[in-house]
C-alpha cells in the first residue's frame, strides 16, 4: 500500500528529480530555486464565492514573481492572494503578495504547473526553524 505523502513532500520529491541549474537567466528578475519546494497558501474566488483557499508547492521564485505547483488550474489574468514563509539557507522571510497568473500548465493529473506576477508583495526577514531553537 503506498504511503500518504502530503502535497508539498511530493512537490519536493518533484523539485528534487527535475531541478536543473541554468547557467544563465536573461530574465528581467532572474528566478532562484534556492529555497525548495515549500507550502503556499493561495487565496482565490471561484464559482462567485470568494476567499477559497488550496495549498501549492514554490517551484522557483524572483522580485517579479513566483512558479508554483498546484493541486488545481487557474486562468491567465486571475488574480490570486499567496502567503507563506520561504526557509533557506542564506535567510528566511514570510511571503504576502497579491498575484495575476501569468500562465498555468497541467503537467498530470495530480498538478499544474502555475507562474504568477506580484502586483503587490510584502516580504518580512523571518529567523529560520533551525536558528530559532
Amino acid at each position: 500500500m503506498r504511503q500518504a505523502v502530503s502535497y508539498t513532500e511530493e512537490a519536493a520529491n518533484r523539485h528534487a528529480a527535475f531541478a536543473v541549474k541554468k547557467s544563465r537567466d536573461s530574465r528581467r528578475h532572474p528566478r532562484s530555486q534556492e529555497f525548495g519546494a515549500q507550502k503556499l497558501e493561495i487565496t482565490f474566488s471561484a464559482d462567485g464565492v470568494e476567499d477559497q483557499k488550496c495549498e501549492a508547492a514554490l517551484w522557483d521564485f524572483s522580485d517579479g514573481g513566483l512558479g508554483m505547483d498546484s493541486p488545481r488550474s487557474f486562468e491567465t489574468g486571475e488574480i490570486i492572494g499567496i502567503q507563506g514563509n520561504f526557509f533557506g539557507p542564506s535567510f528566511s522571510m514570510r511571503v504576502d503578495a497579491k498575484a495575476r497568473v501569468a500562465y498555468c500548465r497541467r503537467f498530470n493529473p495530480d498538478f499544474c504547473r502555475v507562474g504568477v506576477a506580484f502586483i503587490e508583495v510584502s516580504f518580512k526577514r523571518i529567523k529560520s526553524s533551525a536558528s530559532s531553537s
